[in-house]
């Protein structure tokens, strides 16, 4: 990387949050890094927030992976995290910085229809991704932010968007295509900048394990993901190490859910039992939102209610109450989700999948959070958290408590049980 002397990093981190657009920040080089991390009593309380997306609680018993293990070995773990409800990528990112519910902050699915504005929302939709609408509560960044410190997010569902008119101090907008290492060495050239300029939240974000997953969870191709992303872990660490920054700075590392094996025996066809006709799908597999044409709604939900014994379908005020998901306007009216290890789909899918156009076995997540299969992980290790430690499981919404805690702020309102930051934290 391109090495800047001290003035013009200060220059362009100046004009980055003077300007509004997005806070790559500057690239440091190694010998830059060197004296910068010559002191690090300057350090103030840090967070390094890493998410392996669809990471299952138990994939560490199929394969050693030597830096999750010594990232474990001095700190705490939970036996499992549980993920909110729907499990699902975007959703459960969003709780884990914010402490709310998707029922409660907006982000109800991956793909989601907003009523009052006629907009929707995926995650392919660029413009609706970086908008500030449909992104409630308040993520820890802005948290950070509002009490003069700065954060920094390579990758984070949410941080895109100037929520409550902030961005973090340094963002990225999300590259699949940037490698894992680059990623990590970004994250650790922000560590290097002068300590008015250096931020003390930082997320990393790797996609590698899910998109196994969702070719096939059971498959060693899995095997082969866990590792490269443990690589990266261990290039993260010895980065801390270099720095001198090992028992300063502090490591989370999450997933937002698992991952369950479907096939093509384990389907429930959605055009079976209701015609397409008479709603508009909004959410499907495993989950299922749908609003009804006006006057079908009572059709189709008694049409849906007892279809199949393998899928559970609700009206929005009758969802499972440990799902917390009845309150928000951008629920559906009807939703439903099918067992775990089982999908939902419509027929044309089915038939792609006899055609052999698209797998006949998948990896899947989405499922009730209670299913074993989405469990995800929770490890964390450094200074401002418990050594040798294994907690009982505990939901991911109450991590942004565990985060303001450590930075010194005051969170907002959230949905976190504050018991959780007693348990993990010195």
């Amino acid at each position: 990387m391109r090495a800047f002397t001290g003035r013009l990093v200060a220059c362009l981190a100046a004009v980055a949050l003077a300007s509004g657009a997005v806070g790559a920040g500057p690239r440091v080089s190694h010998a830059q890094a060197t004296r910068a991390s010559s002191a690090p009593a300057d350090v103030k309380p840090t967070i390094i927030l890493v998410s392996f997306d669809g990471w299952r609680w138990d994939y560490r018993d199929r394969v050693h992976l030597p830096h999750l293990e010594s990232l474990i070995s001095r700190g705490v773990r939970a036996e499992w995290m549980i993920p909110s409800y729907p499990s699902k990528t975007f959703p459960n990112h969003y709780t884990i910085v914010t402490g709310l519910y998707p029922g409660h902050h907006g982000i109800v699915a991956n793909n989601i229809w907003d009523a009052a504005t006629g907009r929707s929302f995926s995650l392919s939709n660029r413009p609706e991704v970086q908008s500030a609408m449909w992104w409630g509560g308040e993520p820890i960044w802005v948290t950070s932010r509002r009490a003069g410190q700065r954060s920094a997010t390579m990758f984070w569902p949410g941080s895109e968007a100037p929520i409550g008119g902030e961005h973090a101090a340094y963002w990225q907008p999300f590259d699949e295509k940037m490698p894992g290492s680059e990623r990590v060495a970004r994250v650790l050239g922000w560590l290097d900048l002068p300590a008015d300029q250096r931020p003390t939240f930082l997320t990393l974000y790797f996609e590698e394990t899910d998109n196994a997953g969702h070719r096939d969870p059971l498959k060693p191709h899995v095997i082969e993901a866990l590792q490269k992303s443990d690589a990266w872990l261990g290039e993260l660490l010895d980065g801390l190490e270099q720095r001198g920054l090992t028992n300063v700075v502090n490591v989370v590392a999450v997933s937002d859910h698992g991952m369950a094996p479907t096939s093509r025996d384990r389907v429930v066809v959605l055009d079976d039992y209701i015609s397409l006709d008479d709603v508009t799908v909004i959410d499907l597999n495993p989950t299922l939102g749908i609003n009804p044409k006006p006057g079908k709604e009572e059709a189709v939900y008694r049409a849906l209610r007892k279809a199949h014994p393998h899928l559970k379908v609700y009206r929005k005020r009758d969802t499972p109450k440990h799902w917390r998901y009845r309150d928000h306007p951008r629920i559906p009216a009807i939703v439903g989700v099918v067992d775990d290890g089982w999908q939902v789909l419509r027929r044309s899918a089915v038939a792609a999948m006899d055609a052999g156009r698209i797998p006949k076995e998948s990896g899947q997540h989405g499922y009730d959070p209670k299913a074993r299969s989405m469990r995800a992980l929770f490890v964390a290790a450094g200074p401002a958290f418990r050594e040798g430690v294994v907690v009982k499981p505990f939901e991911n919404v109450s991590l942004y408590n565990v985060f303001a805690k450590i930075l010194g702020v005051t969170p907002a309102k959230n949905d976190g049980d504050p018991k959780v930051v007693g348990k993990v934290l010195r």
